[in-house]
């Protein structure tokens, strides 16, 4: 066993429920002490960073409980059983702001918490069609749409405004590609 990997020497399931599952897993650490790990079980998920023909980057905002506040966020979902992930992109793009992708570019995966979760967002720059139809959400969503220009993003970035992590790391993939 290397210096870096946790053996695993029982796992039990502590939770189960409609988008997550908490495990407490029994693990060896490379030197011999034992210890425990809770872990949040989360299937993958895609964040998508979106903008119109006219420049300006569509993005969601919705009430987020465990936040308790609104937050301004790129496009994001989880993904279905078996579903591609940048087809799961064009659905939750469509879904949440009724915008057509026309073309969509990988840029990274990112776990955002993984001291504690094992969620992975695959996230992606897509390129919409210039008009939007109606909305299809999911019947537990309450999202909007926010159209900012970049500007307006990196203006509500430095003022605390947009700090989710996702959005951020999207952000920062988007100016360096």
């Amino acid at each position: 066993m290397d210096k870096f990997t946790e053996k695993t020497l029982a796992c039990e399931r502590k939770y189960t429920g409609k988008i997550i599952n908490v495990d407490l897993i029994d693990i060896e650490l490379p030197d011999g002490r034992r210890t425990k790990r809770e872990v949040v079980r989360h299937g993958p998920a895609v964040a998508i960073l979106a903008r119109r023909p006219d420049g300006k980057f569509v993005f969601v905002q919705q009430y987020r409980k465990a936040a308790e506040e609104a937050l301004i966020e790129v496009i994001a979902g989880g993904l279905e059983a078996g579903e591609d992930p940048v087809e799961g992109a064009k659905r939750e793009t469509a879904e949440e702001t009724g915008y057509e992708v026309t073309t969509i570019k990988y840029l990274t995966t990112i776990i955002c918490t993984p001291g504690y979760c094992e969620e992975r967002i695959h996230v992606y720059y897509a390129e919409l069609a210039a008009n939007a139809h109606a909305q299809d959400q999911d019947p537990d969503e309450n999202v909007y749409p926010v159209i900012l220009s970049e500007a307006e993003v990196e203006d509500a970035i430095r003022k605390g405004t947009i700090f989710d992590s996702k959005t951020l790391s999207a952000w920062a993939c988007y100016k360096l590609m």
